[in-house]
């Protein structure tokens, strides 16, 4: 069952729109910004308002290296083309999977002052975005490798110390 891979069921709960754009949504931003920077093994690329118990439709992502905060994002074009990562979230911990997701998207969203902000993003970004997006949804990464029927791993130490990808099964 793929939510026994979840460690928190509330991760399930669709987030609400942000309607004040105020000192609080800074300081939710920041907080993001700040728990993203701390996590190092993995590197975090990504983190969503909901992951920290907070269901409101804002995250930071990674782009150009630097985390940028989206608030209210929404997809409103998908590329055709499609690439597959190997995905993980910190919300399913230690689990990996590759995902098929589109290569290019048009996004908009508010910035912090709420004003609204259209642009295309397209490779590792585009991705970052998707996924995190999907959290607002209650979706999981998970969730897209049952549907395109997909392998899940999980990283083990194999021999000399070294890891590697262990295939786990749905059950």
């Amino acid at each position: 069952m793929i939510g026994e891979f979840v460690t928190s069921p509330e991760i399930r709960l669709k987030s609400r729109e942000v309607i004040a754009f105020d000192k609080s949504l800074q300081e939710l931003v920041e907080n993001l910004i700040e728990t993203a920077h701390v996590q190092q093994e993995p590197q975090a690329l990504g983190l969503a308002a909901c992951q920290i118990g907070i269901t409101k439709k804002v995250f930071v992502a990674k782009v150009q290296n630097k985390f940028r905060a989206f608030v209210n994002a929404r997809i409103v074009k998908r590329s055709k083309a499609q690439t597959a990562l190997l995905e993980g979230c910190f919300s399913v911990p230690g689990i990996y999977g590759h995902v098929r997701r589109p290569a290019e998207i048009t996004v908009v969203a508010h910035n912090m002052r709420g004003r609204k902000i259209k642009r295309n993003y397209k490779g590792l970004p585009a991705k970052i975005i998707q996924h995190e997006i999907d959290h607002a949804g209650g979706v999981l990464f998970i969730d897209h490798v049952h549907q395109q029927n997909g392998k899940l791993f999980r990283v083990e130490k194999g021999k000399g110390g070294h890891e590697q990808l262990v295939e786990i099964s749905f059950v």
